[in-house]
């Protein structure tokens, strides 16, 4: 089972509040957004680890406050596990006014887009040439829609298998009639997509069948 949790986040908090999800957050997370400078970075960084922390208190059934942040170690292309419970496998993701969380039982990759404008090129440069075929029929709106969703989905498959974007995002295809991934014409991955939240992409991807996906909005947890 797959659930994947997202709440909105606040632009700023109060010290006391800060300080408190800062203490529920796992200890490599604290280091980077200590060397944060940018308010809306550390932000979304702090909340996206503090959504961590609540949601693992829920699943474990332990009492928010009665432990200390859950232990991360780092894997191959930076993917991060568990270390006390390696059953369960998580994701994170944020972007614009949301941060998410996917757990579950399987090894999971989430990924959220804000749709904004994009830069010419850029898909030219890390999309495939489907790919690329596929937006050259839209205009507008649709447009960027659809450019965000595929960076959605591409980023969520990256960060399943831990290559990372250093990989590239024209290695593989998207197969939108069966929600996979393909590599070399084979399987590697498959993908649901959450299009509830107007102007954002939102995509959960595994290596086995997603269907039955929970989305979960999550607010209650963080404010």
């Amino acid at each position: 089972m797959i659930t994947v949790y997202y709440t909105k986040v606040s632009p700023s908090l109060e010290e006391g509040a800060f300080f408190t999800h800062l203490e529920r957050v796992e200890k490599e997370r604290q280091k980077r957004i200590a060397g944060m400078k940018d308010e809306k970075s550390r932000m979304h960084s702090l909340m996206a680890g503090s959504l961590l922390y609540y949601v693992l208190c829920e699943r474990l059934g332990v009492p928010v406050g009665k432990t200390g942040p859950f232990s991360v170690a780092y894997g191959q292309g930076g993917k991060p596990y568990l270390t006390e419970y390696p059953d369960i496998h998580y994701s994170l993701s944020h972007s614009g006014e949301y941060v998410c969380c996917a757990l579950g039982d399987i090894p999971v990759g989430v990924d959220i887009q804000k749709v904004t404008e994009f830069r010419k090129g850029i898909a030219g440069r890390f999309f495939t040439m489907e790919d690329n075929r596929r937006l050259d029929l839209c205009r507008g709106r649709e447009k960027k829609e659809l450019f965000f969703r595929m960076w959605s989905i591409k980023e969520s498959y990256v960060k399943l298998t831990g290559k990372g974007l250093s990989g590239g995002l024209s290695g593989f295809e998207i197969d939108w009639n069966r929600g996979r991934v393909l590599e070399e014409g084979n399987v590697a991955a498959y993908f649901e997509e959450q299009r509830k939240i107007a102007g954002y992409a939102f995509c959960v991807c595994a290596e086995s069948p997603v269907q039955g996906v929970i989305w979960k909005e999550s607010g209650d947890y963080l404010w």
